[in-house]
Parts: C-alpha cells; structure tokens; sequence
C-alpha cells in the first residue's frame, strides 16, 4: 500500500464514534484490508469498518478503491439479509476525513467451532439463488473465464521469479477447460473462513467482509475453501462442508481438471499472500508445495 493513501485507523475511528455520540470503542478484528471497531451508541452496540488505505494493491483487490469496496459490502449485505441469509445489517456509510467508514450493526459471537454441515448447507443456499441485479455490473467481468486465467498466469510469474516451479499451461488452454466445464452462475463470496463469520453454538449468525465476492461457478468458492482449509486459524472442516453442501443440494462440476486448475488458483493467491501483504514464510512455503503439486498433477 501506497504511503500517500495509508489510513489512520484509531484516530478515524475515534472521531466516527464522537460523532455519533458513541462510547466503548475497541478495535475488534484486523484483515489486511481492514480494521473493524466496535461502540455503543446508548445501549445500542455498531461496528465501523474502517479500511487500512484509501486504495488497495492486495492480491485480490489490486488497484481497486476503498470506497467501491465499501459500498460493495453494504449492497452484498443488504442482499444476503434480504434473501434470508445470515449476515450483518448496513446501518450507513459515511465519509470521515475522506475516508469511507461502513457502520454495521454487531452480531455477537461466543467462539465455538462453526458445524461445518451447517456452513456447507449455507453456501448451498447462497449458491442457489439468482445473483444480485445490483452489483452485477460490477461483477460480470468475472463471468469470463479468461479473467481467471489471466490472473493466475501474472500470479504464477510473479512466485516463479524467486521460486523454482514446473511450468503453468497456456492462459488460453486453462481458459478453456474452465469454459467448457464450469456453466452455473451464483454468487460467490470467495473468503469464507471462521475470521468473516459469526457463530453461536456452532451455528453461523452473519456472513461479512464480501470484497472479494463475484460472480461464478460454485466450483470456485469450493476449491479456495479447501485451499483454505490447510491452514488451521481458518477453522475450516473442507470434507464436512462439502457434505453438508451435497447433502442440501449443491451442485459441483465433475471435471478433475478444471477442479484441479481452481485449487491451483487458490494455491496461487495465498503464496502471494504470505509473501507481500501478510509475510509468513511457513505459509508461503506450504501453498509454494501445494502449487508444485498441483501443477504436476495437471
């Protein structure tokens, strides 16, 4: 992240609860795009989501602003809690210094390990509904997967400059299995993990944190949770929500391929990850073994 566009996140946060006359304020969760805070305004508890720059050059968000992320969640939260989904309710978002500051209502969580039957169930759910007309114009470049592709070429290019890997095939070969296999259009949230989800007693209140949603096959918010799933602080039990998914009624392409091709684009994405924007060289070195075996299964 630019120097130039680096938010304060306390003294911003501060200043949004003086200005609504709340009190209690604490830092409640850390991501790499974003800090999340937590008042009370009287006996009512809010939360700010407040973003760590003004613009985004992460893995999945490059070049992308904060205010269109924000905005981002408030549409995709506000269609999940129509659609009876669980997820946090948007209460404004509010500009605070230039910065934009999304106040959401506070779903509590008392800490228990999330069913993975009834998290698989949810993603059943969501996936079956129809994509929201109102962020589909934001997200229908997505639909194409030559996007996919493409980013997992500039991926790849960018591990392989200090790390020994086998070849990644053709952008246009692995477009192709992908267009010919992959056929359903959902909603994908794409960062499901026990950090963007609220639980009680194991079941999930809230879904949250959907900048990295977009519009595709189910197949690919499937592989990245089970990429995911490898690291622990994750909390994620793949083989039980995929069961709980198949059992609801989700639907997955049987293609081995192109199965294989969205595992190796998760993989991609989280090397890079734990090499810039959250340095964790156990981690980097795990997805660096996970992409080289991936790519010699192909």
């Amino acid at each position: 992240m630019t120097e130039a566009w680096l938010v304060q996140g306390n003294a911003t946060a501060r200043k949004v609860a003086e200005r609504r006359g709340a009190h209690g304020l604490k830092l409640t969760g850390a991501g790499t795009e974003f800090l999340f805070y937590s008042a009370h305004k009287g006996q009512q508890p809010e939360g700010y989501r407040i973003p760590r720059s003004l613009l985004f050059e992460t893995a999945n968000n490059p070049g992308v602003l904060a205010l269109e992320l924000q905005r981002k969640e408030m549409k995709l939260c506000m269609w999940a809690t129509e659609n009876g989904l669980p997820s946090s309710r948007p209460i404004d978002l509010i500009e605070q210094d230039d910065v934009p500051v999304l106040i959401t209502e506070i779903i509590n969580d008392d800490g228990s390990v999330i069913s993975a039957g009834a998290l698989g169930s949810l993603l059943a759910d969501m996936h079956r509904l129809p994509p929201p007309e109102s962020v589909q114009s934001n997200l229908k470049h997505q639909r194409n997967y030559a996007y996919i592709a493409a980013r997992m070429s500039l991926r790849y290019e960018k591990l392989r400059v200090k790390n020994s890997l086998p070849l990644l095939p053709p952008r246009k070969r692995i477009d192709g299995i992908l267009e010919e296999s992959l056929h359903r259009s959902s909603l994908l949230h794409m960062d499901i993990r026990r950090q963007n989800i609220r639980s009680q007693h194991g079941q999930p209140l809230a879904l949250f944190d959907w900048s990295n949603a977009l519009i595709g096959a189910p197949d690919l918010e499937m592989a990245r949770i089970e990429e995911y799933a490898a690291i622990a602080e994750n909390g994620l039990d793949y083989s039980g929500i995929l069961a709980g998914y198949l059992k609801s009624g989700g639907i997955l392409n049987q293609s081995p391929m192109a199965w294989t091709l969205l595992r190796l684009d998760a993989a991609l994405m989280l090397a890079g990850v734990f090499n810039s924007v959250a340095p964790d060289q156990t981690l980097e070195e795990l997805f660096l073994a996970r992409i080289r075996a991936l790519l010699r299964s192909l």
